[in-house]
């Protein structure tokens, strides 16, 4: 398995925009242009030439003129910081590259879960991006999935140090585990419509999240990077939870512990996930809110 690890100049310097309130004049006429999704979603590309030239058809020549000029005004002050970001971020990436048997075990497993023979990780470009002002001990990532283009995100906090666990590469594979989702359209059309019969139960909780999308946070969360998938080649223990969720990983937590022994067996048998494994699911949650 090969792991398409970039550490890009360009997607660190939008994130190092959007996150810093140096150069304000700088950043003023930045913000104008870089606050719209479909846009940021161009600097994650491997060819520079090639995120300019999408730039330009989305916005004109003239303001891509304008996002170069600023660019060119805050180079000394990025230049800087982008010279220690990316030592950083390169040991970060030999962390990653260090550990990818682990990972394809564990993407090995994931395929069988969701039911899927064909999934190419060498396909997925797996981002990583300097935070210059996080104070997280722990990294965070993100995935983002078109027909024609799919790639990861992963945050990691500016000087947070490799650490002696395996809990960053099970965030990894949390990711990688929403790709895979969308790859079984029949399993995938069997969450949206659970979400859609219980709208009432996931508005009331998802504050403001999607409800598909914290449906699938509990749903991967069961088994990985809280659940039975990380404990079984990661060594991240599944923590007993017994108190009423609150907020997001509250949710997970729990809904990993609740259902501990069902993953253990759709893992350890290869069941794929099913109707019952999702009508569990549904069921743990009705009964922390009721």
């Amino acid at each position: 398995m090969y792991l398409p690890i970039i550490i890009s100049r360009l997607s660190n310097f939008l994130f190092y925009v959007q996150k810093t309130n140096e150069h304000n004049s700088v950043k003023f006429h930045l913000q104008k242009y870089l606050l719209g999704e479909n846009l940021n979603l161009f600097f994650y590309g491997e060819s520079e030439n090639k995120i300019w030239k999408q730039i330009k058809e989305l916005i004109g020549e003239q303001n891509t003129k304008q996002i170069e000029k600023a660019i060119i005004l805050s180079a000394s002050v990025f230049t800087s910081y982008w010279h220690k970001a990316y030592k950083h971020l390169s040991l970060w990436e030999r962390y990653f590259q260090d550990n990818q048997i682990l990972l394809q075990q564990i993407i090995i497993n994931a395929k069988n879960l969701i039911g899927i023979k064909h999934f190419a990780v060498s396909k997925i470009p797996v981002y990583l991006i300097s935070d210059p002002k996080s104070k997280d001990k722990e990294i965070n990532a993100w995935f983002s999935w078109t027909t024609k283009k799919s790639f990861i995100v992963v945050e990691i906090p500016f000087g947070l140090r490799m650490p002696n666990n395996l809990f960053p590469l099970s965030v990894l594979a949390h990711e990688f585990f929403h790709l895979m989702l969308r790859k079984n359209k029949n399993l995938f059309s069997k969450i949206c419509n659970t979400v859609k019969g219980n709208k009432k139960l996931f508005t009331k909780l998802s504050e403001g999240m999607p409800n598909r999308i914290f449906f699938e946070e509990m749903l991967i969360s069961s088994f990985i990077p809280e659940g039975y998938l990380g404990e079984k080649y990661l060594n991240t223990k599944v923590v007993a939870y017994n108190s009423k969720p609150r907020y997001l990983l509250a949710w997970r937590k729990s809904i990993a512990f609740s259902l501990y022994q069902t993953a253990k067996e759709y893992i350890s048998n290869d069941k794929q996930i099913d109707k019952n494994y999702i009508q569990h699911i549904i069921e743990v949650i009705k009964q922390h809110v009721e």
